[in-house]
């Protein structure tokens, strides 16, 4: 599993947060869990001006593509 860092890109993993299903959000603070063990983080997320706070294990990472895709 790959750590998260403020400035990431990241989706959401299943339906947690089912308004910012397949947004792709950046993260904006990271902190360490008081509830979870050691590895999880509270993660605040900016999907277009929708800011949710989530745990990192329902967060997968996205690669920055470069490529643009024509519609």
């Amino acid at each position: 599993m790959t750590k998260i860092k403020v400035g990431d890109r990241v989706c959401i993993r299943g339906l947690v947060q089912s308004d910012c299903l397949g947004l792709t959000g950046k993260v904006l603070e990271v902190h360490p869990s008081a509830l979870f063990g050691p590895g999880i983080l509270r993660c605040k997320v900016d999907f277009n001006g929708k800011i949710r706070r989530l745990l990192s294990l329902h967060l997968a990472p996205v690669e920055h593509n470069k490529a643009i895709t024509a519609a």
